[in-house]
């Protein structure tokens, strides 16, 4: 609807009414409201919630949310009002909160106590076998690319990023990750660079992933600096920090402008519970990537930061920016045009996957 905030792990950032997101024991669905006014009534039955809106009008939609407690969400409209239908996986409990500034109703919706999650049946015998749990899927940006090199010194970063990705990918699939990719080329999605970046940001799709990692190559005015960095989407506080928020997000002008425009995005994080959540979510995925990183290849971890950064901004899962190493440094800059310590580099990303992983912090 009017408003788009981060949510919560696999959260849509998008203009869904609803906006779906999935904790660990509960979904929540977020319905941004136009007034306090606005009217409401909700009808339950055996594997069906139905909520009704008079006087509401939304695009018809299918969400397929494929959580512990609900399967699908379905907008219907109809004359005069909008009708919302949540299929859910066995009994629930459904708590229901409403907030102010901006006005929205939200449903947290947990198995009753005792219950799990009813499994599909087979039309016939023989029996259905319990599926297998989804694979867990990463989305990988390899940064810039095509027309824009990135960053230029001892290596180039639009091809170093790239290939850190494909050793990246072969790992995790080992893993039995299922991995994506914005580009598997040397190419950009898109001559502008507002559009090239709102595209791998849109590939972020909760309904079809589930960590979203962009890889990029740091760069130094003094050419000394040296180590690893990762980010998340939040305020750049620190002017350094938004110096290169700048030239990731394009550079010059270009990257000023489209920095101001992350900034609004950033800005509502300030006013949303949910949206505190996720950043929470990202900056921990931010902590363990960095650490690991270090680790697998020696390279000092200079900490995670919040930043203002367009590919970021309306990520609908989990997302960070990840900087595996100053290519402008005379020791990290020749490292990093090793194939040998590239393959670190994907071994330490991999590591802080896995690790995060299994945390308890990723659930479907």
């Amino acid at each position: 609807m009017r408003r788009a905030l981060f949510l919560v792990w696999i959260w849509s950032l998008s203009l869904a009414f609803p906006r779906v997101g999935v904790h660990e024991g509960f979904t929540r669905l977020v319905f941004d409201l136009p007034s306090p006014q606005t009217a409401y009534r909700i009808e339950e039955r055996e594997g069906l919630l139905t909520l009704v809106f008079p006087g509401l009008s939304a695009p018809r939609a299918d969400q397929v949310v494929n959580s512990p407690e609900v399967a699908s969400v379905q907008v219907v409209p109809g004359k005069g009002e909008v009708r919302v239908l949540v299929r859910t996986r066995g009994p629930v409990e459904v708590k229901v909160s409403r907030y102010r500034d901006p006005e929205r109703l939200v449903l947290d919706i947990a198995l009753k106590k005792g219950e799990t999650p009813l499994k599909p049946q087979a039309p016939d015998p023989p029996k259905a076998q319990a599926p297998k749990p989804p694979r867990p899927v990463v989305l990988l940006d390899p940064g810039h690319g095509g027309i824009d090199p990135g960053m230029v010194g001892y290596v180039v970063e639009k091809e170093a990023v790239l290939d850190v990705a494909l050793r990246l990918r072969r790992l995790l699939l080992r893993e039995g990750i299922e991995v994506r990719l914005t580009r598997e080329r040397d190419t950009h999605l898109f001559p502008d660079k507002r559009t090239d970046l709102s595209m791998r940001a849109s590939m972020a799709d909760s309904s079809r992933v589930n960590l979203f990692i962009s890889i990029h190559v740091n760069a130094s005015p003094t050419r000394t600096a040296r180590g690893v960095e990762v980010f998340y989407f939040g305020r750049a506080q620190d002017p350094r920090v938004l110096a290169q928020v700048i030239r990731e997000n394009g550079g010059g002008e270009v990257g000023k402008r489209l920095t101001e425009e992350a900034k609004t995005a950033a800005e509502r994080i300030l006013y949303d519970i949910v949206a505190q959540a996720n950043q929470r979510f990202s900056q921990r995925l931010a902590e363990t990537l960095g650490r690991s990183l270090s680790q697998a290849t020696g390279s000092p971890y200079r900490g995670s930061f919040p930043g203002d950064f367009f590919v970021l901004r309306y990520a609908k899962v989990p997302a960070v920016l990840v900087e595996i190493g100053f290519g402008d440094h005379p020791v990290e800059g020749r490292n990093l045009a090793d194939p040998d310590y590239r393959e670190k580099v994907a071994q330490g990303l991999l590591s802080g996957v896995l690790t995060f992983l299994g945390s308890g912090a990723f659930a479907r």
